[in-house]
């Protein structure tokens, strides 16, 4: 329980200065130092380093779609997600092996975790940095059910590649 409770900790306090330092370079070194310090203290198998990896190219995708369709705006870069934020992906998906692995078989569950956590996340994320919702009332209605799918559909990878990590690390093969 310990490790769950620090990695959920450790999760928020990588995303708040994430979010407040909009600076590359400063998330960049976020990421290195979170999962730094996540290989030391969950000592991740070769499947959820994969997780991680297909999370954070999937979520990078996802915030160019978002911002494109104009649900999400960044004055900076209109029409573009900062590649700051993009560094937010590597941090939950570090998550959902551990502080979220509880959701992995409740997945009606996770998808209301999802869509609530999901939109707050992104309305504090607004109020936090310079980053607006094209529309106050619709973004966070319509990221609000985008997570809903995309919480469970992580998870479900998450226990897919966990799993298959466990076979392939099994030393007696």
């Amino acid at each position: 329980m310990k490790h769950i409770i620090i990695n959920g900790t450790l999760f928020n306090i990588s995303w708040f200065a994430v979010i407040y330092s909009q600076s590359l370079p400063i998330a960049l070194l976020v990421v290195l130092i979170h999962l730094s310090l996540h290989a030391w203290l969950q000592s991740p198998q070769r499947g959820e380093w994969i997780l991680i990896a297909l999370v954070s190219a999937l979520g990078i995708a996802l915030d160019q779609l978002i911002f494109a369709a104009g649900m999400l705006v960044y004055p900076a870069s209109p029409g573009l997600a900062p590649l700051w934020l993009s560094c937010l992906w590597p941090l939950l998906a570090s998550c959902l092996c551990h502080a979220f692995a509880g959701l992995q078989q409740r997945l009606l569950l996770a998808a209301l975790v999802g869509s609530v956590g999901g939109a707050f996340s992104y309305i504090a994320g607004t109020r936090l940095s310079s980053i607006e919702f094209g529309d106050p009332v619709a973004g966070p209605v319509l990221i609000g059910l985008c997570w809903a799918l995309l919480m469970p559909a992580l998870l479900l990878m998450a226990a897919h590649l966990q799993t298959q990590g466990e076979t392939h690390h099994d030393p007696s093969t």
